[in-house]
């Protein structure tokens, strides 16, 4: 059993896999293994992640195309190791990732790390370049998702209390994090940037419908509203308040921003004062 099973599902990605294969061997320890899973007939793609030799590589092809949930599901069923890393068929793994992320699982139950955004056209750019911690994350959930899920390791048995990837969802991490953090899981964002996220035009998130998508979604509702009342925050709820659209009067949020870090209060704020800011311009 591999202390770690790196699982990249894949479809169409023939043209980036194998620069993401690569990269990613090149970070993980020795006692790791990468498994790609090929969501349906895909001829160019398997070629190409067959092309890479390493024997901590495996590729398994299945017959029908799934959607990147249920493949990811199946992957993490599938193996058996005490850790499990989310890597994405088309970023680029750094180099000392896995190095940093193992050492802050030693308090944590799911480490994510920063990104670097390229690609698109776009210049590069970073994503927030400052640590979480759980509590932060819990905080800022009913506003933003602060955690780049291809840069996740866990536990294997958190994501199984989670019932993780188990019900399709256009923002199954947004559900991950908040079931884990009910369930009483400690999540952590370190500063350091572990993953190259490729920005393209054919991007699920990139999608004119997304974000309608992802408020409309029955499972994304549930853990919002769940997290919510949990927290003793039901007045994210009132006036219909959604993921997208949550209810924060202005003395809410001083409220919010009273708990978290100084260090981590400027980026609060941004991610907190649009939703009142937008609310405040709609009366």
């Amino acid at each position: 059993m591999p202390l770690i099973t790196v699982i990249m599902p894949a479809y169409r990605a023939s043209g980036t896999i194998g620069r993401s294969i690569r990269s990613t061997l090149r970070a993980m320890p020795r006692d790791a293994q990468l498994v790609v899973g090929l969501d349906g007939p895909d001829d160019a793609t398997e070629r190409a992640a067959r092309a890479v030799t390493d024997p901590r590589l495996v590729v398994r092809a299945h017959e029908r195309n799934r959607g990147s949930v249920a493949c990811t599901r199946e992957l993490l069923l599938s193996t058996d190791s005490a850790f499990v890393a989310k890597m994405d068929a088309d970023d680029l793994c750094a180099p000392w990732r896995f190095r940093l992320e193992l050492a802050a699982m030693r308090h944590a139950d799911i480490v994510c790390g920063s990104g670097i955004r390229f690609g698109g056209g776009a210049v590069p750019r970073p994503s927030y370049f400052g640590s979480l911690t759980s509590e932060e994350i819990g905080v800022l959930l009913p506003f933003t998702n602060p955690m780049f899920h291809p840069s996740m390791l866990a536990r294997r048995e958190t994501l199984l209390e989670a019932n993780a990837y188990a019900v399709d969802s256009p923002a199954e991490d947004y559900v991950l994090w908040h079931d884990a953090l009910l369930n009483g899981a400690r999540l952590s964002k370190i500063a350091a940037p572990v993953i190259a996220y490729r920005l393209s035009a054919g991007q699920i998130s990139g999608a004119e419908d997304y974000h309608r998508r992802v408020e409309a979604d029955p499972e994304v509702r549930r853990v919002y509203q769940e997290w919510a009342r949990a927290t003793g925050r039901g007045w994210l709820l009132d006036d219909g308040g959604t993921p997208s659209h949550p209810s924060v009067p202005s003395e809410r949020a001083a409220e919010v921003l009273t708990q978290v870090r100084p260090v981590t209060r400027p980026y609060a704020r941004h991610q907190v004062m649009h939703h009142v800011e937008a609310a405040e311009s709609s009366c």
